[in-house]
């Protein structure tokens, strides 16, 4: 894998667990103030499938560069 396919997934996560956040600030504010465990769940699933879509893309994109070569 590629440090600029985990940056890539690592920056959407982040952008993401803001996001949410900063969109529902009732419901997931206090969750995220009060309890580490909660956030790091909510930053650890999205990244684990962020990081899973990118690496398979990562995947696709250099077959298809290799069969133009």
């Amino acid at each position: 894998m590629k440090g600029i396919t985990f940056a890539i997934a690592f920056v959407l996560t982040v952008c993401f667990v803001i996001g949410g956040v900063a969109l529902y600030p009732n419901i997931l504010g206090p969750a995220a103030a009060s309890n580490n465990e909660f956030v790091f769940g909510f930053f650890l699933g999205p990244f684990s499938v962020l990081l899973f879509f990118a690496w398979i893309g990562e995947k696709i994109i250099l077959k298809i560069r290799e069969r133009k070569k």
